[in-house]
């Protein structure tokens, strides 16, 4: 049934049949939960709030929750009880694009759009994006987005492209810019048990000032530049920098590694990465060392390219398959670019994974 909600704001809403309440996908789409002593009230707070798509009531217990989520995102859930009854805002195109761009004073009485005081124009209201007919709400982690403002950026997601130049999915950057500890290793392949790397000019080093840790410092500026079998002024090599790399815990908790991509650093090309692994690990950090406590989750292209320019990221590369949740990430260079060159070491400044 339809239920007109009659105040500043004029919604229409759909009601359920009674013994329903309203489930939503994340916790944050609660926006209250409070008490009214009819359902009228809680319709009304509902029509009143322009952030509002869904609401709950209880005629037992009084109730009223609010909820900036609908159902792609949230479900209608059966209820033992036949007290509770769940209202959504019917939301079509026609209430849409009357306004939307036009002057602020179209959209003064209306709780679809809002007055953008950038551009002096009604627009969508936070959380939701214009799709060229309404303003759905913007989309959570590992969901479908076609457009760049698709996702809940306050939640740090964006839409990420994927192979072919077309968006994919809201995924967020999963390391932060300065707490995980980064430990580098050299001597080191998929499977095998880590050898750190330490400090200096020499086999088994990395660089002074250019440690593990600026690699996901979110700064192009800075580099990791490790010597594996090498060291910096007697032996060069095509293959001093194999097998040398790095490994991390997130700070966030385990996550879902969906894609990732390097960036170039300063120096020359040919000291650039070309082929890696990268694996994943739930162990403690006593037991990360030991290359039995690793899963192998990708075998290929860092994604960077012949001459790239400096400074710069590379193309997104994803992994084939990405359902599991880890805490710690390993990621090795067993090639790089320079092609047969002569090189004393491996350069990148920055890795960025990506996932949610």
């Amino acid at each position: 049934m339809s239920s007109p909600a009659h105040a500043i704001y004029s919604s229409t809403l759909s009601l359920s049949l009674q013994g329903h309440e309203f489930q939503p996908q994340y916790g944050v789409q609660l926006i209250f939960n409070k008490t009214a002593q009819r359902l009228l009230l809680c319709v009304a707070a509902c029509s009143q709030n322009p952030s509002c798509r869904t609401f709950d009531y209880d005629s037992s217990s009084h109730r009223c929750r609010l909820f900036e989520a609908d159902l792609t995102n949230g479900a209608i859930t059966v209820m033992a009880s036949q007290t509770s009854i769940v209202g959504s805002v019917i939301l079509s195109a026609s209430l849409y694009a009357s306004m939307y761009n036009q002057s602020c004073s179209a959209c003064q009485e209306s709780r679809y759009q809002t007055c953008s005081s950038t551009t002096n124009t009604c627009q969508c209201p936070g959380h939701s994006y214009w799709n060229g007919s309404m303003c759905p709400l913007q989309l959570f982690a590992n969901a479908t987005c076609s457009q760049i403002d698709a996702c809940r950026s306050d939640l740090n997601l964006s839409c990420i492209i994927n192979y072919y130049g077309g968006f994919a999915q809201c995924l967020t950057v999963l390391t932060t810019s300065s707490t995980e500890t980064v430990y580098a290793v050299w001597n080191t392949t998929a499977g095998s048990d880590s050898n750190f790397a330490s400090n200096g000019v020499d086999v088994g080093k990395y660089y002074p000032g250019e440690g593990p840790g600026n690699v996901c410092d979110r700064n192009t500026s800075t580099k990791f530049t490790s010597f594996g079998g090498c060291n910096g002024s007697l032996a060069y090599s095509p293959t001093c920098p194999q097998n040398t790399g790095f490994y991390l815990t997130l700070q966030r908790g385990a996550s879902v590694l969906v894609a990732f991509r390097f960036a170039t650093a300063n120096s020359f090309p040919p000291r650039d990465p070309l082929m890696i692994t990268i694996e994943g690990s739930n162990s403690n950090s006593t037991e990360l060392t030991r290359g039995s406590s690793w899963t192998l989750l990708y075998n290929g292209s860092c994604g960077i390219s012949t001459n790239q320019t400096r400074f710069t990221y590379a193309p997104i590369q994803w992994l084939p398959q990405h359902s599991a949740l880890y805490a710690s990430y390993r990621f090795l260079v067993n090639l790089a670019i320079n092609n047969g060159t002569l090189i004393p070491t491996i350069q990148y400044s920055e890795v960025e994974l990506l996932g949610y």
